[in-house]
């Protein structure tokens, strides 16, 4: 039985989230945690798709896919909302340091890493379901 695809990339997808959460300069008391709860998280996701990928080669394709899309768009949310606020209150942390006279200025540059990360999260959404769900056989 050849390895489904989606896991393969489910596996590339936990990969660069594990880099990017571990490459992330957070304060000792929350780095730690912060790491248990990315590998959790991404374990789950991996084993979910393996077992829904599994589930979908001995049934009717028909039986589970709510739950398949429910679990999806819930892993994705788990994945990747904590990400954004870690990187927003990170990016503010550094912002709020900067040698920036205008106060207002601050916040405009806040208001547009915010805006703009929530706008790639909300397109990833697209993304990630179109990739894992749109495409399965």
């Amino acid at each position: 039985m050849p390895f489904p695809l989606n896991i393969v990339v489910a596996v590339i997808i936990s990969a660069i989230y594990s880099l990017i959460s571990f490459g992330l300069k957070l304060p000792s008391k929350y780095k730690t945690q912060f790491r248990i709860y990315s590998v959790v998280i991404n374990l789950i996701f991996i084993v979910f798709l393996l077992g829904f990928s599994l589930y979908f080669k001995t049934s009717l394709p028909n039986q589970g896919i709510t739950i398949y899309y429910n679990g999806l768009a819930t892993l994705y949310f788990l994945l990747f909302i904590p990400l954004e606020v870690v990187l927003i209150l990170l990016f503010r942390k550094l912002i709020m340091n900067a040698d920036i006279y205008l106060v207002f200025l601050k916040y405009a540059i806040i208001i547009g890493a915010i805006v703009i990360l929530t706008s790639i999260f909300a397109l990833g959404y697209a993304l990630f379901i179109l990739t894992f769900y749109g495409f399965a056989p």
